[in-house]
Order: structure tokens, then sequence, then C-alpha cells
């Protein structure tokens, strides 16, 4: 097991600030996300992996116009400010000053594993899908506003029926560790994809934990 390699751990260790326990639940570490975003309401999911941070997809927080809220399975809501994003990799880093829950262990996606999805409803009730055939393949040539992109990304591909809401939240293997964070899923064959854990690595280390990020423009 392993915690993420982050950037933003420098800063939190220089604070002196002890290490955030490990989540024996997921659920303890598993947030609804809400916010307007491009004239909408927006409903997603987010995962804390380290004290006062949350990650989640790109494409749920670009075009916001602030208010971001996470709220956890105890019904506790805590306002969240963007202070990281990638288009290409849809990956944001939120920040949220009064969390202090315990985070998920990181682990890389093993081709054929199972495991599941995890989420909360609006009523705050669990919700999750399995899944037992972790597929590994790389995503190239386009970023969240359909552009073409330079980046190559890893990313877990696995046969579930994952519906709204989902989006941001973590895919799990059998140990509960977060092996990718889920951006898409296709109806007509039930398939979910996930951002694999290293290029959450490689996104938190390109990035300052402490600014405040604008959120770009609505995708299409």
């Amino acid at each position: 097991m392993r915690r993420l390699a982050l950037g933003l751990m420098l800063f939190i260790t220089a604070c002196g600030s002890p290490e955030p326990d490990i989540a024996s639940d997921p659920f303890d570490a598993i947030a609804q996300l809400r916010g307007r975003v491009c004239d909408r309401d927006m409903v997603g999911s987010a995962v804390v992996i380290d004290r006062h941070y949350l990650v989640t997809v790109a494409h749920n927080v670009a075009g916001s116009e602030g208010g971001l809220s996470v709220t956890f399975e105890d019904g506790s809501e805590h306002d969240a400010i963007l202070v990281g994003i990638d288009f290409d990799r849809d990956l944001a880093l939120l920040r949220a000053p009064s969390v202090d829950r315990p985070i998920l262990t990181v682990a890389r996606a093993v081709a054929g594993e199972g495991g599941r999805l995890i989420r909360l409803r609006a009523d705050q009730q669990r919700a999750e899908v399995p899944f037992a055939d972790a597929d590994l393949i790389v995503a190239v040539g386009r970023n969240i506003y359909d552009e073409e992109s330079s980046v190559r990304r890893d990313n877990v591909r696995v046969s579930a029926p994952a519906g709204a809401g989902y989006s941001g939240g973590p895919l799990l293997n059998h140990q509960d560790q977060m092996i990718g964070v889920v951006y898409a899923a296709a109806q007509i064959d039930e398939m979910t994809y996930a951002t694999a854990s290293r290029e959450i690595d490689i996104f938190l280390e390109s990035i300052d934990s402490t600014t405040e990020s604008p959120s770009g423009r609505c995708p299409r």
C-alpha cells in the first residue's frame, strides 16, 4: 500500500501536521461534490487523498462559477476551492480547509483483477457496482474539450454499468485501494473508464496545491 506521492505532501509536512489516518471503510473517504457549473447544477464525486485535499475529474468543475462543496456520508458539508486542474488528464484537485478525514491508499491496477466502484447518492446513501475484469489501456489524442492533445494517459477499463454520479469517484481493487478515478461510462456496452493512479501522481506533482486555480471554460 502507499499514499500518493504528492507535491502537496511537502507543504503539509513542513507545517508539522501528522499524516492522516487510512480509511478502514472507503466510504469514509468519498464525498458527493456539488456546485454551479456552466449554468447547471453539477453533482459528482470526489475522493479524500490527504488532509484538506480531494481529487475529482476536471470535467466536473471546468467552467465552475464558485460555490463548490463536498458532502460526506455523515451529512457534513464543506466548502471547497479548485487548486489544480488538468484538462488533458481530466483531473482536478480541490482544497477543503475544514475536511480532516481518513484517506484512501493507492495502488497500481493489475490486469484482470476485480473490485468495485463506489459513490454516495443524493441522500448520502451508499451505492456501488462490482467488476471482475480490469483492463489496462492507453488513451491518446483528445482532452475534455475534444481537442487534440499530445498527452498519452494510462486508463483502466472495467465491465460495470456505472450511472450518473460516479464520475470523480474511486475505482477500487479488492483490497479497497484506489486504482483509478472514474471519468466516463458507456451505457451501450456497460463499460466504465478510469484515469489510472499513475496519472494522478503526475498531475499532483505538476501543480501548486496552495493557490486557487482558474477553472477554464465550459466543456462542449
